[in-house]
C-alpha cells in the first residue's frame, strides 16, 4: 500500500451503539484501497460474526493493563461500566490515510494530538430507533445504559466536523464518500501550490 505525498488524514467515526458505524466504516475501507483502518482494543467477548484482529483486537484485562502500562494505549475508556475500549498509539506512523471508531473523548484527543483529524458523527433518526436497532443485533441486558450512553454521546456530536443523520442508508453512505473525498482534495492543496507559481489575481 502506498503512502500519500501529503500528511495523512485521521478520519474519526463517533456515533452511539447501533447508530451504523461499522456499516460506514466497512464501506469507506471497500471504497477507498488505500484508506486503512485503526482496529482498537476491547476487553469484551467476540460477538457472532466478529473477528479478531479485523473487528477488534479482543484481549482480557490482563493484557490490556500490560498494554497500557508500556504505552501502546493511545486512549483509553470503560464503556458501561463494564469492559474497556482503547485505540492503540502512533496511529499514523505509516504514513497513510486511517480510519478509526471512537467515543467523543477519544476524538478530543486525537484532535488535540493530530492535526490532521477529520470526524464524523453519525446520528440516528431518533432514540426509538435506536433501541430497536440494538435490540434487532444482539438482545442486551444493559438497554438503559446503552441509551443514557447515547444521549452522552449525542450531547457531543457539535464538537464533530461532520454530522450524518443515518436514516437512508445509500444516503449515509454517499455523504460519507463525499467528505472523504473532499477532505483528501483539501489537504492536497498546499502541496498542488506549491508546485505551481499561482500568478496574483487582477483587480
Amino acid at each position: 500500500m502506498s503512502t500519500v505525498h501529503r500528511p495523512p488524514i485521521l478520519f474519526v467515526i463517533t456515533g452511539p451503539s447501533g447508530s451504523g458505524k461499522g456499516t460506514v466504516i466497512r464501506h469507506l475501507l471497500e471504497t477507498y484501497e488505500d484508506l486503512e483502518q485503526v482496529v482498537t482494543y476491547t476487553t469484551r467477548c467476540p460477538r457472532e460474526g466478529e473477528v479478531d484482529g479485523v473487528h477488534y483486537r479482543f484481549i482480557d484485562e490482563e493484557v490490556f493493563q500490560r498494554l497500557r502500562r508500556e504505552g501502546e494505549i493511545f486512549e483509553y475508556e470503560r464503556v458501561y461500566d463494564d469492559y474497556y475500549y482503547a485505540s492503540p498509539a502512533n496511529v499514523l506512523h505509516r504514513g497513510i490515510d486511517r480510519i478509526i471508531e471512537v467515543d467523543y473523548k477519544g476524538h478530543r484527543k486525537f484532535r488535540a494530538h493530530y492535526e490532521n483529524t477529520v470526524s464524523i458523527f453519525l446520528l440516528p433518526p431518533s432514540l426509538d430507533t435506536l433501541a430497536a436497532r440494538i435490540r434487532r443485533r444482539s438482545p442486551e441486558d444493559n438497554m438503559e445504559a446503552r441509551l443514557e450512553n447515547a444521549r452522552e454521546q449525542i450531547h457531543h456530536a457539535g464538537e464533530y466536523d461532520y454530522l450524518l443523520v443515518n436514516d437512508v442508508l445509500e444516503t449515509t453512505l454517499a455523504r460519507a464518500r463525499a467528505i472523504v473525498t473532499t477532505e483528501r482534495l483539501r489537504a492536497e492543496r498546499p502541496r498542488l501550490l506549491g508546485q505551481w507559481e499561482i500568478p496574483d489575481a487582477h483587480p
